[in-house]
């Protein structure tokens, strides 16, 4: 049964009104979805492409920024469950670029999956200015995402750094400190050890293509290239910046941050939460304890709202809320699902800071 009512999706789409008003939004796309996978409200707002006014749809890309953090997170659960891993290992077994030198205490997988290393937050390392110091650019014949020497690099960068800090914000696991070098750190012990190659192609072939997920991808060139991509709008120094640069400040190893996905695939990602690792086609993704796992809160964040592995956690009213956003040049999203009401809602956006999760929570 659907419980939105005709009073429910006026108060849902009046406070869309306002949110797109405020942050200056130029499109929204809204879903939510039972845990049957029957789809209880969708609709879009604005235009993927604002200047030529280009409607959204289902299948129209948005950048998923952190969202991305879950994905990863669950690739690690999955791994732990084939038995090439365990979350209670220390990272450096797996990156032996990491040492943890200046650590009195081994960071361990699962201090990464919650943003507990012990680490202070540091500037990007990016993909764009890593390419160019290295003299290479990403084209469909040679895609960054696959090249294992734009990965070593990468990993090589972002271990070393984070090896170079003296100062931490407590022992690993004591406190949280949002890292997006932690959750890369993640996506490269998938790209060595799950035996797929590069963190692409373990995301497609064993989470995305599994759920359906077939507009799915972390790729930057092929989104650019792609005719339903949402075009980003981000404002840089008060003037307003238009493009399909999905490059445009993303990290440099893509587990904190790569995924491109649409409306239609990511009501398809939270059925599987919904139905705890089992996607609406049938397919088991991960077992029920993976999915309780990641759901655990592990870490405060701020009153009311702890994270787990690649998840946060909080009460809205009465109810329990796993979620992720996301933010980056020209994206705001956020994915959200609550097992008490069986119901999964997402929230696209192709315009930077803008308040999705608000509607995320009215919804």
């Amino acid at each position: 049964m659907n419980r939105m009512t005709p009073e429910g999706k006026a108060k849902l789409e009046e406070l869309i009104a306002r949110v797109m008003k405020d942050g200056q939004a130029r499109g929204i796309a809204v879903g939510i979805v039972n845990a049957a996978g029957e789809i209880q409200y969708e609709n879009y707002f604005g235009y993927r492409d604002a200047e030529n006014r280009l409607p959204i749809t289902r299948d129209t890309i948005f950048g998923m920024a952190s969202v991305t953090k879950s994905f990863t997170a669950l690739s690690i659960m999955q791994m732990q469950q084939d038995g090439l891993l365990k979350v209670d290992d220390p990272v450096s077994r797996y990156i032996p670029e990491f040492t943890n030198k200046n650590q009195s205490e081994p960071v361990k997988l699962w201090h990464l999956m919650c943003h507990s290393g012990g680490y202070f937050p540091l500037p990007r390392i990016v993909v764009d200015k890593t390419a160019q110091e290295m003299g290479i650019e990403d084209s469909l014949d040679a895609e960054l995402i696959y090249r294992e020497d734009f990965a070593e690099e990468g990993i090589r960068r972002v271990a070393g750094r984070l090896d170079a800090q003296t100062r931490f914000t407590g022992r690993p696991g004591q406190r949280m400190s949002y890292c997006n070098d932690g959750f890369g750190l993640l996506s490269d012990i998938v790209r060595r050890h799950s035996g797929y190659g590069s963190f692409a192609e373990y995301l497609d072939k064993k989470i995305l293509k599994p759920i359906g997920m077939d507009r799915s991808n972390i790729s930057f060139i092929r989104n650019s290239q792609d005719e339903n991509a949402a075009i980003l709008y981000s404002l840089e120094n008060g003037t307003w910046r238009a493009d399909r640069d999905y490059q445009n400040d993303a990290f440099v190893l893509h587990g904190g941050g790569g995924m491109k996905s649409t409306l239609g695939d990511m009501l398809k990602y939270a059925v599987m939460y919904l139905n705890e690792g089992v996607a609406g086609n049938g397919n088991r993704i991960v077992e029920r304890y993976a999915v309780q796992e990641m759901e655990k809160p592990r870490q405060f964040m701020k009153p009311g709202i702890y994270y787990g592995y690649g998840l946060e956690t909080k009460q809205v009213g009465d109810r329990a809320v796993y979620e992720h956003g996301g933010s980056l040049p020209g994206v705001s999203s956020n994915f959200s699902f609550c097992l008490q009401e069986e119901v999964g809602i997402v929230v696209l956006c192709n315009t930077m800071d803008v308040s999705v999760a608000a509607i995320a929570d009215a919804a």
